[in-house]
């Protein structure tokens, strides 16, 4: 019979795991102890250190409880006897939960997003009555060309004093593969913040963000340029949402204000700067106008987080009839 041999391989890491050991002087029925505060899923403050463990030193001898701290840096550890655990526990998790912060406060989520969808619906309507294609019982109706010469953003006429053009040039659209682009990509954003500020806030807010991110891009463009379309006003509700959720996160740290805004530019970076007859100011304008309105729109609402009936009605009211008194103007 063959001789079985051993072999010779032997695992060696290439790095050493360290491990908290418990020192020889520390009985082996202590128990160990530390800042976690009740109510905060077990979580631990952020290691403070020397302070943190003068802390500990200072509250458990405040008390009279015997302890005895081990280890060095992220090592140290505190032992106390078990009879004396619970109360040592309880005092330290007192001095946890006046030092750990508060958790964020809920958004109140309303339930509206069906009513939201009145937005991109009726700017499906109005671009198929512009385009003839629902039956109509009306006589005559202006052909589209007209519709587009008298509410385009035109800078030379903005300039000039025509500042309806603003609000008038969100309603239209060059052509259908537009008209669904932002329709598409625009509802869900619209939806998102209904539920987040209101349908009547909302709806105020982005056409007046769209309305001054198209002033501003009246400000940067050549006087011989002209555009139209609702992606002025798509980007700032995505602006809106972006601030909203800086100024009532659900999270904490750099976090809070980082995700937001890279969210923001990764969306306008994704559907804002490439395409064909594309107004990248105007979609950079918008979303910059939608952020900074956002902040006082979302300022107010985390103040007050339920608006008065009457003022949701008057707020979601005036922007279809300030839309339809720049028409009026236009005509």
């Amino acid at each position: 019979m063959a001789e079985s041999s051993r072999s010779s391989f032997r695992h060696r890491p290439k790095a050493r795991i360290p491990m908290a050991r418990r020192s020889l002087r520390v009985p082996s029925h202590w128990r160990v102890v530390d800042f976690s505060a009740p109510g905060h899923a077990g979580r631990a403050l952020p290691a403070l250190g020397t302070r943190q463990m003068e802390l500990l030193r200072l509250i458990l001898d405040s008390k009279d409880i015997p302890y005895i701290i081990t280890g060095h840096g992220s090592q140290c550890r505190a032992f106390v006897p078990p009879l004396v655990e619970e109360l040592a526990r309880a005092e330290l998790s007192a001095v946890a939960a006046e030092k750990a912060p508060p958790p964020p406060k809920p958004v109140p989520v309303r339930h509206n997003a069906h009513w939201a969808m009145l937005l991109p619906l009726f700017l499906v309507f109005w671009h198929g009555l512009r385009m003839g294609w629902w039956p109509v019982p009306f006589e005559h109706i202006p052909a589209p060309d007209y519709w587009a010469e008298v509410g385009k953003l035109n800078i030379s006429k903005v300039r000039l004093g025509e500042w309806w053009r603003t609000v008038t040039a969100l309603s239209l659209h060059a052509d259908s593969q537009h008209l669904f682009s932002n329709v598409i990509f625009g509802a869900p954003f619209i939806m998102l913040l209904a539920r987040r500020i209101g349908l009547g806030l909302m709806l105020a807010a982005t056409v007046l963000s769209g309305m001054l991110g198209n002033f501003a891009n009246a400000l940067y463009r050549d006087p011989g340029f002209a555009s139209l379309g609702f992606s002025t006003a798509m980007f700032s509700v995505v602006g809106l949402l972006c601030a909203d959720l800086i100024v009532r996160p659900h999270l904490r740290g750099l976090k809070r204000v980082l995700l937001p805004l890279a969210a923001g530019i990764g969306f306008l970076a994704m559907l804002g700067s490439e395409g064909r007859n594309v107004d990248y100011a105007a979609h950079i304008f918008g979303l910059g106008a939608g952020f900074l309105v956002g902040l006082a729109v979302s300022a107010l609402v985390r103040h007050d987080d339920a608006l008065p009936r009457p003022l949701e009605w008057t707020l979601g009211l005036s922007a279809p009839l300030f839309l339809l008194l720049c028409w009026g103007i236009a005509l």
